[in-house]
């Protein structure tokens, strides 16, 4: 099948080539990936192809090195901006495409020249090198953040595609991916090639020249969307938008998180989807209207170009666009549609032309789809399945044919369906086999990037897609509709409402649809995060099972086997304790995790509006977590609470047990919200104060939830190691003292100790001193020992806590602190950072590190930080 397909070789030797280069994938992965290309290599040599066999060699030398090369200069641009990123510079560079944001301009640049020496230039010969070195630093690709007060009348104007600007500012910070599950923008970027953020104050522009091509194009773009928002609700323009300008500035995050859900959201992008339909659409008019093939082709080829360029050049819309390139020769040539070869050869020149595209996950979602797509194409029976499509399609284009010369044909509608309905019913099974096994190869994609399957989503796409023709239709028409004079006739005013209130009642059931879907049982398959080996495990498995030549009855026999093994490949919950202490930015967010026991400890941030959506939402999907049994909340600040909150007010997908509060609580107005949100979600609501505790068997059930008198028993508080409780969990309280009122909301933090084995860690939210000294105070009356492995430094390492004598009575062996980058209360402070030095605590800093994962069997335990 692959052999006589050299471009399919030449670009899987390419493709291999850079995987090996990549330094993000571990290096057992790229060793993997040698041994598979070592492997093809043998394979071609055995087979005699000597000359496909040199010429995949040849091309992946030359991909390896030129990956090597822009790879190479791309780590050295970011490293640039990392030391200069608390400058302020001038950077210079040429408009390559202008978006519209609500409160800004977003601009791409290219060859860029960024000037951090705003003084005068040294001229001493000695110091040129290093002044250039310094200073004149090249790009080449930086997006552009200008707000909208400094562009427009009285100021200057926005500078347009093809014009070179010159931009006073400073580089923004990326930050990067440090919780699992969490969308990572520097790789975004890197898979567009773009090295950097630039804010400006100021701009200028240095050469005003700008192509009338482009220039139209903008201008038109901004008529377009203009037009839109005057003709359309909101909802619906934004949508229009989207779909026929590239640009989702106008969707609302929980329309997007809509589509997402639904398993329709390439819908959103200007993907390969929307070309094909224009391109071919387009080119059938044009054939329509008596057009040559050469020159509908050149037409369409001119058109779908422009448009290319008009939406912001996406890969998946570059591959469609270059395949289509591919046909139209072929079908000039009097070549055959291998579409397969076309794939191959659209991924190696992407790849030539930007490498780092690599990492582009719109990019990989595209051509993974359409290999799919194509290799069940190429599955066992393919003879069988053309042959009765060819008769099909017969049918159909005879009928056609015939109803187009003679109408009265019509009547012979019965005998036609006689003939059709068992014609389609026989293609029915093959058909069913294909979409199955489709979205079954698609299931670690959607584990990867989205960490559930939409059910339905299949069905979805069958029942909506052929409505987007429709939207392009009735949206091309409203417009043109627009531009007309004032109509004083009625029909040409009815025709423009009447395609108005149709594309309307489209995207209302394009709603209802999506609502519909999600309301139905096991609309969302939590899949979680397939681990590496697991994803290639499962290929495997597949290919060998369904594509390969074998009777019908083992075949479906091994389907339904599969079917079954699949819980195999996804995450598993974890056989001993794993304690995740999330980067949350300035506040706290512990998991723990044990069997089938999750028990979270705070979960808020203040310096990440998004902290639900973005970080606490995500994690939990990508450990497959869809039910918390309990929730403790030390106190009521928002830096500790509102991930929690979150998840009570508009998370359904994600069930909560247990809520557990500090017994000031109880006549304190600052938690009623959470006591009703609760309630309303159907979680019971405890106290805890000194000598509550709760303890969980080895596979993580609740053994006991009870208020102990430690003094009453101190003989078994003394000593509670493996030999007595095993590898138990325990969770036991000992601040605050009772359900006192306590106006300061620090002050009545839960200060909670955690035994696993041998295993201690101590959480203290944000205590003070004395709350510190109070805790201390109520492990001696218990002669429960305070000394711990982890000790949870309260409130960020604040001053106002972690005194010398707490520090020195824990006696732990590492400090974990939770704080935000650059946050405005100067968490952690110098002094506390100090006393750690003194009592040898070494940190463990959240904002360094990010996510910090501590793993333990009750004997030993080992801290990573998986995203560092």
């Amino acid at each position: 099948m692959f052999l006589s397909r050299p471009l399919f070789f030449l670009a899987l030797f390419a493709l291999l080539g850079e995987l090996i280069l990549t330094p993000e994938i571990p290096f057992s992965y790229r060793f993997l990936f040698l041994f598979c290309l070592l492997f093809l290599s043998l394979f071609l040599f055995r087979q005699k192809k000597n000359r496909l066999f040199f010429c995949s060699l040849l091309c992946l030398t030359l991909f390896m090195l030129n990956f090597y090369s822009v790879n190479h200069r791309y780590r050295a641009e970011r490293e640039s901006i990392g030391y200069i990123l608390p400058l302020q510079a001038v950077l210079r560079g040429k408009v390559m495409y202008v978006e519209e944001q609500e409160k800004k301009w977003k601009l791409l640049l290219s060859a860029c020249i960024v000037d951090t020496a705003l003084e005068k230039k040294n001229s001493s010969l000695k110091n040129e090198e290093k002044y250039q070195k310094r200073n004149d630093l090249h790009f080449q690709k930086l997006i552009l953040y200008l707000p909208k007060e400094s562009t427009g009348e009285g100021s200057m104007p926005l500078p347009l595609p093809g014009q070179i600007c010159s931009v006073k500012g400073h580089f923004l910070e990326l930050s990067p991916a440090t919780n699992e599950g969490e969308f990572s923008l520097p790789s975004y970027y890197k898979g567009e090639g773009i090295s950097g953020v630039f804010q400006a104050k100021t701009i200028e522009l240095i050469r005003g020249e700008s192509s009338p091509f482009a220039k139209e194009l903008f201008t038109l773009k901004q008529s377009l969307g203009n037009r839109i928002d005057a003709l359309f609700p909101e909802e619906t323009a934004g949508f229009l938008k989207s779909l026929f300008l590239g640009e989702r500035s106008g969707i609302t995050l929980s329309e997007k998180s809509l589509y997402q859900s639904a398993g329709i959201s390439h819908i959103l992008a200007i993907s390969g989807l929307h070309l094909s339909l224009l391109g071919g659409f387009f080119y059938r008019l044009l054939r329509k209207i008596k057009l040559s093939s050469l020159l509908s082709s050149l037409i369409t080829s001119f058109f779908l170009f422009s448009y290319f360029l008009f939406t912001g050049s996406s890969h998946s819309a570059f591959r469609a666009l270059f395949m289509l390139f591919l046909r139209f020769a072929a079908i000039q040539l009097g070549k055959g549609k291998d579409l397969l070869s076309q794939l191959s050869f659209a991924l190696l020149f992407l790849l030539w032309l930007n490498p780092l595209s690599l990492y582009s996950i719109g990019m990989q979602c595209s051509f993974f789809t359409l290999f799919v797509f194509f290799l069940l194409e190429e599955r066992p029976g393919k003879a069988v399945r053309k042959k009765k499509e060819k008769a099909l399609s017969k049918i159909c284009k005879k009928h056609a044919l015939g109803f187009s010369k003679h109408p009265s044909l019509l009547l012979k509608f019965p005998a036609y369906l006689s003939k059709l309905v068992p014609c389609l019913l026989s293609t029915l099974p093959h058909r069913l086999q294909g979409s199955f096994l489709f979205y079954l190869a698609l299931l670690p994609l959607f584990s990867l990037t989205q960490f559930s399957f939409p059910l339905y989503a299949p069905l979805l796409n069958l029942l909506l897609l052929p409505l987007l023709p429709f939207f392009f239709l009735l949206g091309a028409v409203s417009i043109f509709l627009s531009y007309l004079p004032e109509q004083d006739f009625l029909l040409l005013r009815l025709l423009s409402f009447s395609s108005r209130f149709l594309l309307n009642l489209l995207f209302q059931i394009f709603h209802l649809f999506m609502e519909k879907s999600l309301a139905l049982p096991f609309s969302q398959i939590l899949l979680g995060k397939m681990q590496a080996l697991s994803v290639i495990l499962y290929f495997l498995v597949l290919y060998l099972l369904f594509f390969f030549p074998k009777a019908k009855s083992l075949s479906l026999l091994l389907s339904l086997i599969f079917l079954l093994s699949l819980p195999l490949y996804l995450p598993k919950p974890p056989k001993e304790l794993e304690i995740a202490a999330l980067d949350v930015g300035q506040g706290d967010g512990f998991v723990l995790r044990k069997g089938a026991l999750v028990f979270t400890i705070d979960n808020g941030s203040t310096s990440k509006n998004l902290f639900p959506e973005q970080i606490f939402f995500p994690y939990c999907k990508a450990k497959r977590i869809q039910h918390i049994d309990y929730a403790l909340l030390t106190h009521c600040d928002r830096d500790h609470i509102s991930g929690i909150q979150a998840l009570l007010e508009k998370n359904p997908s994600i069930s909560l047990t247990h809520l557990i509060l500090p017994a000031s609580a109880l006549q304190d107005h600052r938690y009623d919200l959470l006591k009703r949100l609760a309630y309303n979600h159907g979680a019971d609501v405890s106290y805890w104060q000194k000598g509550d505790e709760l303890v969980f068997s080895e596979q993580g059930i609740c053994l006991s939830a009870k208020k102990t008198a430690w003094a009453e028993n101190p003989s078994t508080s003394k000593k509670r190691g493996p030999d007595t409780k095993g590898h138990q969990l325990h969770i036991r309280c000992f601040y605050p003292n009772d359900s006192t009122y306590i106006e300061e909301a620090n002050a009545h933090s839960i200060g909670c100790l955690l035994e696993y084995g041998h295993f201690r860690m101590l959480f203290t939210g944000d205590m003070p001193k004395e709350s510190e000294e109070a805790l201390l105070e109520n492990c001696r009356e218990t002669e429960a020992s305070p000394i711990v492995d982890v000790l949870k430094l309260a409130h960020h390492g604040s001053k106002t806590s972690s005194c010398p004598s707490f520090l020195s009575e824990t006696r732990a062996k590492f400090a974990l602190f939770s704080y935000g980058k650059k946050n405005r209360y100067g968490h952690p402070h110098k002094s506390t950072v100090e006393n750690c030095k003194k009592y040898r605590l070494f940190p463990l800093e959240t904002a360094k590190l990010g996510e910090i994962l501590i793993k333990t069997n009750g004997e030993q335990f080992e801290i990573t930080a998986p995203q560092a």
